[in-house]
């Protein structure tokens, strides 16, 4: 059985499955910011990254909320969906200890997401205000993203430039030596 992806399209979807996913189409909307959709069978694996990526014809992107020991600081970090995630390397450039990866309930608390759904627009909500932006300089230098919309069901192509205007954060740039895979 093959994996679903929708033909390209503009604009919000009929219905929203999550407020996270209500409050970024309505910001695009009210903001006028140009990007491209699509509807998919879950985007959870590298492979159905492949499709996603076929689909658009750019690079999918992986978006992972990160936490320290006592789970008081948050890092999002945007990196290449095909190169490896190794927190001792990501600490290092920060210059932090130990991180690990927020569980389902601290997605849910702060960016409105469950596993498989992380964004950068969740950056958006209250409760990341105090959420550290983080991305791979390779992909902050590239002109254009492929980003959840706050459902693993869902995929937005957009501009970083916009991204960033939007979300109202630079990421700080570090570079992921890991080769991709």
């Amino acid at each position: 059985m093959g994996f679903y992806t929708s033909e390209i399209m503009t604009g919000a979807p009929a219905e929203f499955k999550t407020e996270t996913q209500k409050m970024i189409y309505e910001r695009l909307e009210k903001d006028g910011t140009e990007y491209t959709r699509i509807e998919s069978d879950p985007g959870i694996s590298m492979d159905d990254c492949l499709n996603i990526d076929r689909a658009f014809g750019i690079d999918t992107v992986k978006t992972i909320l990160l936490t320290n020991r006592q789970k008081n600081k948050f890092w999002l970090y945007v990196t290449h969906a095909r190169k490896p995630f190794i927190t001792k390397e990501f600490g290092a450039s920060l210059q932090i200890p130990r991180v690990s990866f927020a569980d389902e309930e601290l997605m849910m608390n702060i960016l409105g997401t469950a596993h498989g759904a992380a964004t950068p627009f969740g950056l958006m909500r209250d409760e990341a205000k105090d959420v550290t932006f983080v991305m791979d300089r390779d992909v902050a230098s590239r002109e254009r993203i492929v980003i959840t919309d706050g459902d693993p069901c869902g995929f937005i192509a957009i501009r970083n430039r916009d991204l960033f205007r939007l979300i109202g954060k630079e990421p700080l740039l570090i570079e992921n030596p890991a080769p991709c895979e």
